[in-house]
């Protein structure tokens, strides 16, 4: 029995709202206008932190904008939604964080980069922290630390090797210097012929 055509939906398209029931609670308006005015949806208390990373990414010449949300949402990749969303309408960088998890969007920074960013975040970190973490990890640059520490081994082999011979080399300038001459008959009696006598 043929039940029927089946539909799966892979991908909703670019701009697409989201379904009503995943986070319509949320006022998205108000949200954007506060992270155009100040880069930062969050608690009172998480605010100063937060301000002061944007702050610091401002300064780096990247537009940050960081979401502290205390909504759970069933479906996973919701906070990357919002993120996403939110991105579409202040662009730069947008970090949501919720107690489920995170989510991010980025024109500045590659979704590999953000994921490894997200990976490096210390388990039990707060928002601001998380954000610290992330954003200093995603700015570092690639270190290729194979050729660090040849290099590294390198320059210590060479530095060895150079000290070895330079103190080969002090030795051997130092040794004739240092050795007595014999003596001999003749300074023996020169020496006590310059010896005053004693008076009588």
């Amino acid at each position: 029995m043929n039940p029927g055509p089946s539909e799966f939906v892979l991908a909703a398209p670019p701009g697409a709202a989201p379904p009503p029931d995943v986070w319509s609670n949320l006022d998205m308006a108000a949200i954007t206008t506060s992270l155009k005015d100040t880069g930062v949806w969050a608690p009172a208390d998480q605010q100063a932190g937060l301000k002061a990373l944007v702050k610091e990414a401002a300064n780096d010449g990247h537009s940050l904008h960081l979401v502290v949300l205390d909504q759970t949402y069933p479906k996973f990749t919701a906070y990357r939604d919002i993120a996403t969303e939110l991105q579409s309408h202040v662009g730069g960088t947008v970090l949501v964080f919720g107690p489920s998890g995170s989510g991010t969007a980025s024109s500045d920074f590659s979704r590999v980069d953000l994921e490894d960013a997200s990976g490096s975040v210390t388990k039990g970190s707060d928002a601001t922290q998380a954000a610290t973490q992330m954003y200093h990890s995603v700015i570092d640059p690639n270190v290729n630390w194979n050729g660090v520490t040849i290099g590294l081994i390198v320059v210590v082999v060479i530095g060895a090797v150079i000290a070895r011979l330079m103190m080969n080399r002090r030795r051997k300038i130092e040794a004739p210097a240092a050795a007595p001459a014999p003596e001999t008959s003749a300074d023996r009696e020169t020496d006590e012929s310059r010896t005053p006598s004693e008076p009588e």
